[in-house]
């Protein structure tokens, strides 16, 4: 084999493996919903803590309500239901969950580029 058939099959696969990583990274977007721009999650989870090899306690917001579910290979059990307070209810409103903050979802960011586009347009 030449040198440059080695230069293209190292380019090509370099290729390739960019693309895949591309594509598992919007997968992974499109499945929590932040690249569609999808709306807030009726239900979260705030926090997990394992207690064993396969068992584990996990603390969910559903509505106005924290509910700690214990979960096991076998079943998944509701341990125990906090109703929120109002001011709890009011800060959850106020801010978004900490995994959409960091950037806007990419629906939201198009609609403003188009309408910023049209602006443009009209002052012109």
């Amino acid at each position: 084999m030449h040198a440059t058939d080695w230069l293209s099959f190292i380019v090509s696969f370099a290729v390739v493996l960019a693309l895949l990583g591309v594509v598992l990274y919007a997968l992974k977007k499109m499945q929590n919903g932040s690249l569609l721009g999808m709306g807030q999650r009726r239900i979260r989870i705030l926090d997990t803590v394992s207690i064993g090899p396969r068992q584990k306690i996990i603390l969910l917001r559903v509505k106005d309500e924290d509910i700690l579910v214990g979960v096991t290979v076998q079943q998944i059990n509701t341990l125990a239901g906090f109703p929120l307070t109002g001011d709890e209810i009011a800060a959850d409103q106020a801010s978004p969950p900490p995994s959409t903050e960091p950037s806007a979802p990419l629906a939201k960011r198009f609609a403003d580029l188009l309408n910023a586009a049209k602006q443009n347009k009209d002052r012109g």
